[in-house]
C-alpha cells in the first residue's frame, strides 16, 4: 500500500508550487516524506507529449503515477457517450494510451480514475446512468483489447446543491456500485465527498462490506468550507473511513488530493509533512496489528 499526492503535470512551473517548495526539486522531498505515487489530472487540454515527459520524470524518481481525467460540462465528458459520438471515445482513449505508457515505464498497473456523466439538472437522470454503466463498460473492454494495464474505475462523486443546475451520476454509494458491478470495474472512494455529503444530505457516511470490497482507490482530505484540505482540521473521520476500507480488503494508494493553494492556507510545507505522518503512523499501526506474533 502507498501514500500518494495530487501533482499537476506542470508543478515545474507553477507560482503556487514555487511557494509551497522554493527552488527546490519537490519530487525528493516529497520522496523523504514517504509519498511514493503521485496522482495526475488531465483535461481534453492537456498536451500528452509533455504528460509522457512528465510520467518519465516521475518514474525516474521512482514515483508511480495514476491519471484522473477531467471532463464536466465538456463535450468530451461520459454525458454524450454513445450514438455519433467520437470526442467522449478519442479523449479517453489518448488518455489509457497515455496510462498503458506510464504502466510500461514503471512495470506497474496504472488506475484510471473517471467520473461518471453530468448534465444539466433537466436531464433524465435513468438514461445518464446507463450512458455511464455503457462508458464505462467500454472503457474497460478498450483497456483490455489496447491498453491491458491500465485499469479504468469509478469515483464518488461530490453531489450537488439543489439550487444547482447540474446532477452528477455517481454521487451516492447506490449508483456508483450499479455501475461498478455492472462495468465490472473498480471504485474510488472519496472521503471528502462522503463527508460533504453525508453533512449536506444526511446519507450514510459509512458504504456497506460489499461496496467497500469493490474499492480500489482512496482520495483522502479533509474539510473547512469546502473538501480538498490537508489533514489538519480534524473534521473528515479518515482514521475510521480508512479502517473500514482495509478491514474489507483494501491493498491500493491513498492520495492525499490536496491542491497546492490549501497547503499553502493550511500551513505551507508543514501541512504537507503532518499529513503524511498521519497518514504513515495509521497504516504502521494498522499493519502491526495484522502482523502475527512473533
Amino acid at each position: 500500500m502507498e501514500i500518494a499526492l495530487k501533482l499537476d503535470i506542470g508543478f515545474s512551473a507553477n507560482d503556487l508550487v514555487h511557494r509551497l517548495y522554493g527552488t527546490r526539486d519537490p519530487l525528493p522531498i516529497l520522496w523523504s516524506l514517504g509519498f511514493r505515487a503521485l496522482e495526475t489530472a488531465v483535461d481534453p487540454k492537456t498536451n500528452f507529449a509533455d504528460l509522457s515527459a512528465y510520467a518519465e520524470r516521475c518514474n525516474q524518481a521512482g514515483f508511480q503515477v495514476s491519471l484522473h481525467p477531467y471532463s464536466e460540462r465538456t463535450p468530451y465528458n461520459p454525458f454524450h457517450f454513445g450514438g455519433k459520438d467520437r470526442l467522449c471515445r478519442a479523449y479517453h482513449a489518448k488518455v489509457f494510451l497515455a496510462a498503458e505508457d506510464a504502466a510500461r515505464r514503471q512495470d506497474r498497473d496504472v488506475i484510471v480514475n473517471i467520473h461518471g456523466a453530468a448534465g444539466d439538472k433537466g436531464e433524465d437522470r435513468t438514461a445518464l446512468l446507463m450512458r455511464s454503466i455503457k462508458f464505462f463498460t467500454w472503457s474497460r473492454e478498450w483497456c483490455l483489447e489496447n491498453a491491458p494495464r491500465v485499469r479504468p474505475i469509478v469515483e464518488l462523486q461530490f453531489r450537488p446543491y439543489p439550487d444547482e443546475s447540474i446532477q452528477r451520476i455517481g454521487d451516492g454509494y447506490g449508483e456508483i456500485e450499479e455501475i461498478a458491478r455492472r462495468a465490472e470495474i473498480g471504485i474510488c472512494w472519496d472521503f471528502g465527498h462522503s463527508y460533504m455529503n453525508a453533512e449536506r444530505f444526511r446519507t450514510p457516511l459509512e458504504p456497506a462490506a460489499d461496496w467497500l470490497k469493490m474499492v480500489r482507490h482512496i482520495h483522502l482530505h479533509d474539510v473547512q468550507d469546502m473538501d480538498h484540505h490537508p489533514l489538519v482540521s480534524n473534521r473528515v473521520p479518515w482514521e475510521r473511513m480508512l479502517s473500514l476500507a482495509l478491514q474489507n480488503g483494501f491493498e491500493g494508494t491513498v492520495v492525499l488530493e490536496v491542491p497546492p493553494q490549501n497547503f499553502l492556507a493550511g500551513g505551507g510545507m508543514s501541512a504537507i509533512a503532518r499529513s503524511a505522518e498521519r497518514i504513515k503512523t495509521f497504516l504502521a499501526k494498522r499493519l502491526d496489528s495484522r502482523s502475527p506474533a512473533s
